[in-house]
């Protein structure tokens, strides 16, 4: 899903800009929802730190009247959401050419004139991002298949939390965003086939490092974005610092 974020410091046009993307998302059909709108820059980063798994169109202004512009608020975003859609709104045509400088990779530019004009270009631009988005994340959602129920059934790879050994040889039971799943396998034959965000966290535990919501490092404890948890031995701490 294509989660939307504003941050917009005139509280009259925050509110007209999301009262035109409400209205698109609904004429266009669009499954997607403004999770965050606000007018000081500091609650955009703070909230992308707490959900880097979703994946963002940003309409920004670019003459924010805070300790950062909107400019300065991109390359922020960066830090954590190298793929989201950035969109500058702004008076001004000239803070187009600022974004080259700060190499931010701005998705469109929409200028702050005539309000027909302000809804159909944000309406052009949830149309394209919104397919562009799908377009990609068919093409990359990789399955794996596994013998479950006596048939063979495709899993989403990215709806995986991770994967545990049983006290029955050769049994592995598989936490997913839908339920769990027990199956026959090997945890390292399943190992080689997943990508690399997996990550061997403990003899018994494979886990999706991009379903981690924190680690209790003194505990040695995973703990999911869904509230579920595994373990981590302390020879693997290390190694799970690269990816969270």
């Amino acid at each position: 899903m294509l989660n939307i974020i504003i941050c917009e410091d005139n509280k009259v046009q925050l509110r007209q800009i999301q009262d035109i993307i409400e209205y698109e998302l609904t004429n266009l059909k669009i499954d997607s929802s403004i999770d965050l709108a606000t007018s000081n820059p500091k609650d955009v980063i703070d909230y992308l730190r707490k959900n880097k798994e979703k994946c963002f169109i940003y309409f920004l202004d670019v003459d924010l009247k805070a300790d950062m512009n909107g400019i300065e608020l991109a390359k922020n975003i960066r830090k954590y959401d190298l793929r989201g859609y950035i969109v500058f709104v702004t008076s001004h045509v000239e803070s187009s050419f600022l974004t080259f400088k700060y190499k931010v990779q701005a998705f469109d530019y929409i200028l702050k004139m005539d309000d027909d004009i302000l809804r159909k270009d944000i309406s052009e631009c949830l149309f394209q991002a919104y397919n562009n988005y799908k377009r990609i994340t068919s093409e990359e959602r990789k399955t794996i298949a596994i013998k479950y129920n006596n048939k063979v059934t495709n899993f989403y790879m990215d709806e995986i939390l991770f994967f545990e050994t049983m006290e029955i040889d050769h049994k592995l039971k598989m936490h997913t965003e839908k339920g769990i799943f027990e199956f026959y396998g090997k945890l390292k034959d399943i190992e080689d086939e997943m990508p690399s965000n997996y990550y061997r966290s403990h003899r018994s535990y494979l886990v999706n490092t991009s379903k981690i919501r924190s680690v209790d490092a003194r505990e040695c404890i995973i703990y999911m974005i869904n509230g579920d948890s595994c373990l981590v031995s302390k020879r693997y701490l290390k190694g799970l610092k690269a990816y969270v």
